[in-house]
């Protein structure tokens, strides 16, 4: 008789504990899996999004001996490479969204090429140097925009910027990206214009290819004027750190989650792959009064449990497929079922069945033909 063939049998004599079997297998197999794509999914955007965060940084102070002045600190940054950018630190500037610190940046190759685009385009340099009001906003303003003459504008301090390109990758949102606004140092709006000039210090940041780093540092330093000098600057995060906008830090508590999912439902599993075993002592018994051995049993009670598995994994599959929408929204990124959520169901499936069917297995080598004598 065939491991179906057995299995039906089994359904029709014991329906309700198959139903419990096979009810709490996609619960946990869909928990688990769908935990272990997020896993794996932020694991692929941080090892993405890691270049371009902002890693290999030098903090320094320009420090006027009046006020800021716009267009004697241009003059200075132009001489640095075309590798480096610097960006002004300590700003912020009002959304219909609320407010926000923008990226007010400073670049020197032919386009702003520091953050990923999902559409649009990056500013080019000539945008930099006309002093014209655009920027780049992340997927989080999308429904502040508006439309004039087929561009599209945001409201930055009460002050109309053509939006550009839009900041964010097709491979899921991010935290560092969705909130982010740039803007060229020559596009400031009165706003943050006044209250810069209102500043004799202004914090800044130079980042970019760390071997290049310290020469552009030292560029910048040999070329400031009269107008301002550099303050003491802080070379510690020239070696590349994580970023403080990490989504790594949360793996522990996921797979801690895991585990503990993970653990419960095998638990539970056990218990009713036991409580099968204690309906079908009658049907062990007989089997070895006709000569079939332990192994064979086992092996029987094991390809059974394996298929139940397999059915439950084809089932969360399928219910996965059809809420892919809403576990893409919960997870915070497309969900797309891949090679690796296949081989993570798969493999599973092996370890579960064979952790359930252990304790049973070994219950069964107990189970003697005489157990039919004493129910006569």
């Amino acid at each position: 008789m065939s491991v179906f063939s057995r299995l039906y049998h089994q359904v029709k004599a014991y329906p309700f504990t198959f139903f419990i079997l096979i009810l709490s297998s996609i619960l946990s197999i869909g928990i688990i899996t769908t935990t272990l794509h997020n896993i794996n999914k932020t694991v692929e955007i941080e090892n993405y999004l890691n270049q371009f965060q902002i890693n290999n940084k030098i903090s320094f102070n320009f420090e006027y001996s009046d006020k800021f002045e716009l267009q004697a600190t241009i003059d200075t940054l132009r001489h640095m490479s075309s590798s480096s950018n610097l960006v002004i630190q300590n700003m912020t500037v009002e959304t219909e969204g609320g407010l926000f610190s923008p990226m007010i940046e400073y670049w020197n190759s032919s386009t702003y090429n520091k953050l990923p685009l999902l559409e649009g385009n990056a500013i080019p340099k000539e945008f930099l140097e006309l002093g014209d009001k655009v920027c780049m906003v992340g997927q989080a303003f999308i429904p502040y925009l508006t439309k004039m003459n087929g561009k599209r504008y945001i409201k930055l301090d009460h002050e109309n910027f053509e939006v550009i390109g839009i900041i964010g990758t097709e491979k899921g949102n991010s935290p560092y990206l969705e909130h982010r606004i740039v803007v060229p140092i020559t596009s400031l709006t009165q706003r943050m214009m006044t209250s810069l000039q209102a500043q004799k210090n202004v914090s800044v940041e130079l980042y970019g290819d760390p071997a290049q780093l310290i020469k552009d540092y030292d560029i910048i330093k040999s070329h400031a004027g009269e107008a301002f000098k550099l303050g003491q600057a802080d070379f510690s995060s020239i070696k590349g750190g994580m970023s403080n906008f990490s989504q790594l830090g949360s793996l522990g508590n996921q797979f801690t989650f895991i585990m503990i999912v993970y653990v419960l439902a095998l638990i539970n599993c056990i218990n009713i792959a036991i409580y099968w075993l204690k309906e079908r002592r009658s049907e062990i018994a007989i089997k070895k009064a006709f000569g079939i051995r332990n192994m064979t049993i086992a092996f029987s009670l094991y390809s059974e449990l394996f298929v139940v598995y397999m059915i439950s994994a084809i089932l969360i599959i399928l219910l996965q497929l059809g809420l892919s929408g809403v576990i893409g929204k919960w997870i915070g990124y497309p969900y797309h079922i891949t090679i690796a959520d296949l081989i993570n169901h798969s493999a599973l499936v092996f370890i579960t069945s064979l952790l359930v069917v252990i304790l049973p297995i070994t219950t069964s080598r107990n189970i003697q033909p005489v157990e039919l004598m004493r129910k006569v």
